[in-house]
């Protein structure tokens, strides 16, 4: 009964609460970027603490239930093959990405189509570092939070696709106010991808991969975006910036 207790809180905090929270103060975090952008690695740290504990939250009622680690598709820590192949496969993207290059008018173009998020986006090789770190960290620990604990929870009381909508709604809402619904809307594509992998799978490692693929192509894509537009145009790249509403 207690654990019973302990499951229903934590999914009522990573399915309600924290979404909230990040619907109502995701408009400070993009107005504190837009007026003082070197708070962009105070950012990805705050969000890696925030995520971490959060994962750490949704695995203790799997801890003191006892429940064994294929419940929230983390069977494949077990085996070290699956766990270095993850972030050798991981490291490998992150090495082609680097070799991209970006002409002034692809970069244009890209900045165009992700003018909302650009904020965000590394201008300098630390931030892009510490991007690509935040990227390991959300894909591992959202995961385990969305697709792992709380899917697991909603399909012991609904159906399968409502279960799969209401995982993933919390998700993509947690994006709302700080990159816009255009990207809430891809959270939530992107979301379903990841729960159709693991569903496949009957494992969280190709979910896990998927999400820190994508997350690693934003940020590095993102940092050859700035870079090629400020090195190109320094005082248009300046008022694109200051104009981002």
């Amino acid at each position: 009964m207690e654990t019973t207790r302990i499951i229903l809180i934590v999914a009522l905090l990573v399915g309600v609460a924290f979404p909230a929270y990040a619907i109502a103060f995701g408009h400070k975090t993009r107005e504190l970027l837009l007026k003082n952008p070197a708070k962009k690695n105070y950012v990805f740290r705050l969000t890696c603490f925030q995520l971490i504990a959060l994962a750490l939250v949704t695995m203790l009622p799997i801890w003191i239930g006892k429940y064994e680690l294929n419940t929230v598709g983390l069977n494949f820590i077990l085996n070290p093959i699956w766990v270095i192949s993850l972030f050798l496969i991981s490291f490998l993207g992150i090495w082609v990405l680097s070799l991209a290059k970006l002409t002034p008018d692809q970069a244009k173009k890209a900045q165009t189509k992700s003018e909302r998020v650009l904020f965000l986006m590394p201008t300098t090789k630390p931030e892009c570092k510490m991007m690509i770190f935040t990227s390991f960290v959300a894909g591992i620990c959202e995961e385990i939070i969305y697709r792992g604990f709380l899917l697991w929870f909603l399909l012991n009381y609904l159906p399968l696709l409502p279960a799969i909508v209401l995982t993933n709604l919390p998700f993509a809402l947690a994006h709302l106010t700080s990159t816009g619904f255009r990207n809430t809307i891809w959270a939530f594509i992107l979301g379903l991808i990841f729960t159709v992998a693991y569903l496949l799978t009957d494992s969280l490692w190709l979910s896990i991969l998927l999400h820190i693929l994508i997350d690693v192509y934003a940020a590095i894509i993102g940092y050859k975006i700035n870079q090629t537009l400020n090195s190109s145009n320094p005082e248009e790249f300046q008022k694109i910036i200051l104009n981002i509403h």
